[in-house]
C-alpha cells in the first residue's frame, strides 16, 4: 500500500478485525504423525503490516534497525497464526489464537493513544490547506517525485498511527518531522528500499537459526535444565545485558522457545489423554515453561504469557469443563470436554469395545475414544459449512465415494470452506472411520500424494495444470461449480428414502449460506447447530441400518481352548438388501472402514456369548 495524507488504508490493517468477519481466513489442516494419530494445524490468516514482526517474535529482533521512516510504500500481509496439537479442542484452539491476535491490536492501539497524549504540536499541512483554499495547482503542475510534500509528521494523530502499527520506533519520533519536510532525494530514497530489503533478509536469516538455537538449549537444558534456568533468570532479575559469555544464548534461546516452540509447535498427546496428570500440551516442564513465563512476566511480554499459560493448561478428564484466562483483562475461554456418554452415541467401534483388560484393549478403547471425539468436536460446523457450499446431491455423491475408499480431491480457493468440506467426512461416515489418508489442505509441495495407490481424500486451493494431470481418475468435487465428477460408482442405498429425510434438513443449513460467510467457520448460530445435529443423527440412523441384522449373517467357531472366532459370511450380508442396492454394498463389503466396523461388532458378539 502507498502512504496516503489520511492513510486510510493503514488504518484498517492497524484496526481491522477483518479475521473474525470472513470465512476464509481460520481453516485447519492435519497430518499423519508416527503413533497413527492426527496431527492438526488450526490456523488464522490476519492481514498485518510486515515492515515489523509480530510482537510476539519482536523480542527476539529487538536488536534490528527499525525500518525507513521515509520509506513511501508499506507491505502488508496476511500473516499465519498457528496452533499445532493432537487435541481436537478446536472451538478453544481457535479462541485462544484469537486472544493472541487481539492482545497484539490492543498493544498496538494503547501505544497510538500515548502518541496521541504526547503530542503537543501538530505542524500545518501545506498541501491540504492548500487545497481548502482553493490554491491548488492544476494536476499537470504536480510534481511526480514531490509526493513527500504531502507526507504527514510523525507528531500528527494519523502519523502516530505508523508508529502503532510499528513502522517507527519510539526514538525515530522526535526526528522524523524535521526529516518528513525535506523530500528525500532519489538516491536516499533508492537506499531506503534496499535498506528494508535488507532487513526483511536480516530477519529472515535470524528466524531461520531459531531452530539450531532451541536446539542447543534443549541439549543444555537436558544435562541441568534448573541450573541453566537459575542462571538465565537471575541475569535477567538483575536487569543485566549479560552475565558471562554463555548467558546471552541462553537468554535468546528463552525468547526463541517462549515465541516459537510454544505458539507454533503446541504439540499434544492423544496418547497420555486419557491420564488426568498431562498437561493440555503433552509435554513436560523440561523446556522450561516456568522460567519462560517468569520471563514474560519481569518484562511484561503479555503474549508469551498467553502461550505459556495456554502450553501448561492441565487436561481435564472427559466429560469435565476446561477453563482458560489468557490475561486478566481478557475474556475466559471455558470448554467442555465430551464424556464417554457423548461420545459413544457417536456411534462406530466405541459401542462395541471390549473391557479394559490387557494393553491391548486399553490401546484399543482409547483409540476408539479418540476417533469419536474428533468426529464429534467436527460435528457441527463442518457439517454446517457443507450443506451451504454443495447440494444434497453432490453431497450424497460425495458420501458414496468416501464410503467405497475412492480418491478423491476437493477444489475450493476459500481454505475455510475447503477445509470444513474435507473434515466433514468424517462425522458423517459415522459409525464408519476413514482408514486411509486425509488431508484438508494439500500444499503445492505435495501434489505427489496424489499418485499415490492408496484411497485419499485431499483439499486442493487451486487447479493447476499439473493437478489436473494427477487427477483424471479421481472424484473430483468442484465447490465453486457445486460439480462432483465420479467415475463409475453404484448409488448410495435406498438413496431416494434418504434424500427425502435429508432435503428439509439440508435446505435449512443452505439457507444460511449468506450470513455464514461473514464470520469463520468455525462459527454456528443455533439454527445451524440444531439443524446440522439433525443432519448428522438422520446419516447415522441410515448407516447403522445396515447392520441392523448382522449377527445373523455370522458364524462362530469353538476351538479347544475354548476361544471362539466369529466370522462374516459376505455374501449372505450382500443378498440381504435389495437387488437394487446389491452393487453398492458388494463394495462397501471389500472396504477396510466396514472392516474395521464389523471386526470390533464379531468381537464384542464373542465375548458375550463366553
Amino acid at each position: 500500500m502507498v502512504r496516503t495524507p489520511s492513510m486510510s488504508d493503514l488504518n484498517e490493517v492497524v484496526y481491522g478485525q477483518e479475521h473474525l468477519n470472513r470465512d476464509d481466513l481460520s481453516f485447519i489442516f492435519s497430518l499423519k504423525v508416527a503413533d497413527n494419530a492426527a496431527l492438526y494445524g488450526i490456523c488464522v490468516y490476519v492481514q498485518e503490516i510486515v515492515q515489523r514482526p509480530p510482537g510476539i517474535l519482536a523480542m527476539n529482533l529487538g536488536t534490528s534497525e527499525p525500518f525507513s521512516s521515509t520509506s513511501r510504500f508499506l507491505v502488508s500481509a496476511p500473516r499465519c497464526y498457528c496452533i499445532l496439537t493432537k487435541l481436537p479442542f478446536f472451538e478453544l484452539h481457535f479462541e485462544v489464537l484469537n486472544s493472541i491476535i487481539a492482545q497484539e491490536r490492543l498493544e498496538r492501539i494503547t501505544q497510538f493513544v500515548n502518541e496521541m497524549t504526547l503530542t503537543d504540536y501538530v505542524p500545518p499541512m501545506v498541501k491540504v490547506r492548500e487545497r481548502a483554499n482553493g490554491k491548488a495547482g492544476s494536476p499537470t503542475n504536480i510534481d511526480p517525485d514531490d509526493w513527500m510534500s504531502s507526507a504527514i509528521p510523525i507528531d500528527t494523530v494519523l502519523g502516530a498511527t505508523a508508529a502503532a502499527a510499528g513502522l517507527i520506533s519510539e526514538s525515530k519520533v522526535s526526528s522524523f518531522s524535521s526529516r518528513a519536510s525535506e523530500p528525500p532525494s532519489p538516491v536516499s530514497a533508492a537506499m531506503s528500499e534496499a535498506s528494508e530489503f535488507t532487513q526483511v533478509k536480516e530477519w529472515d536469516r535470524e528466524l531461520k537459526q531459531t531452530v539450531t538455537v532451541v536446539e542447543d538449549y534443549i541439549s543444555e537444558t537436558s544435562e541441568g535444565p534448573r541450573d541453566s534456568f537459575d542462571r538465565v533468570n537471575d541475569c535477567v532479575g538483575d536487569g543485566q545485558q549479560s552475565c558471562d559469555s554463555r548467558t546471552p544464548s541462553l537468554s535468546r534461546a528463552i525468547e526463541r522457545i517462549g515465541s516459537s516452540e510454544s505458539l507454533y509447535s503446541s504439540i499434544r498427546s492423544s496418547e497420555e489423554d486419557d491420564f488426568d496428570e498431562v498437561s493440555v500440551s503433552g509435554q513436560e516442564n523440561s523446556f522450561g515453561t516456568e522460567g519462560i513465563m517468569k520471563w514474560a512476566k519481569t518484562h511484561n511480554n503479555e503474549l508469551l504469557q498467553i502461550i505459556c499459560g495456554y502450553h501448561s493448561l492441565p487436561l481435564a478428564p472427559r466429560g469435565s469443563n476446561i477453563a482458560f484466562q489468557p490475561l486478566e483483562h481478557l475474556p475466559s475461554l471455558n470448554y467442555h470436554r465430551p464424556g464417554e456418554v457423548a461420545l459413544k452415541l457417536m456411534g462406530g467401534r466405541i459401542c462395541h469395545v471390549p473391557s479394559c483388560k490387557t494393553s491391548l484393549e486399553i490401546a484399543e478403547t482409547n483409540a476408539a475414544l479418540a476417533s469419536a471425539e474428533e468426529a464429534l468436536a467436527l460435528s457441527t460446523w463442518t457439517v454446517a459449512t457443507v450443506c451451504r457450499a454443495l447440494s444434497l446431491e453432490s453431497l450424497l455423491a460425495l458420501l458414496a465415494g468416501t464410503l467405497l475408499e475412492k480418491q478423491i480431491v476437493v477444489i475450493c480457493p476459500n481454505l475455510g470452506i475447503l477445509s470444513s468440506i474435507v473434515l466433514s467426512l468424517i462425522p458423517m461416515i459415522r459409525p464408519f472411520e476413514w482408514q486411509s489418508l486425509l488431508l484438508p489442505v494439500l500444499p503445492k509441495e505435495m501434489l505427489d500424494f496424489l499418485e499415490a495407490p492408496v484411497p485419499f481424500i485431499v483439499g486442493i486451493q487451486h487447479k493447476s495444470n499439473e493437478v489436473s494431470s494427477k487427477i483424471s481418475n479421481t472424484i473430483r468435487v468442484n465447490v465453486y461449480k457445486n460439480q462432483v465428477k465420479t467415475c463409475s460408482i453404484p448409488h448410495l442405498p435406498r438413496q431416494k428414502e434418504l434424500s427425502s429425510a435429508l432435503e428439509p434438513i439440508h435446505a435449512k443449513l443452505a439457507a444460511e449460506g449468506g450470513s455464514a460467510g461473514r464470520h469463520p467457520v468455525y462459527k454456528c448460530n443455533d439454527v445451524q447447530t440444531k439443524a446440522a445435529d439433525d443432519f448428522l443423527a438422520v446419516l447415522r440412523s441410515y448407516f447403522e441400518s445396515f447392520f441392523s441384522d448382522l449377527r445373523s449373517h455370522t458364524i462362530t467357531n469353538v476351538q479347544s481352548n475354548n476361544d471362539r472366532v466369529s466370522l462374516l459370511l459376505k455374501d449372505s450380508f450382500v443378498d440381504s438388501f435389495p437387488i437394487g442396492d446389491q452393487p453398492f454394498i458388494k463394495l462397501l463389503v471389500d472396504t477396510q472402514l466396514f472392516s474395521v466396523l464389523t471386526d470390533a461388532a464379531l468381537s464384542s458378539y464373542e465375548t458375550d456369548e463366553r
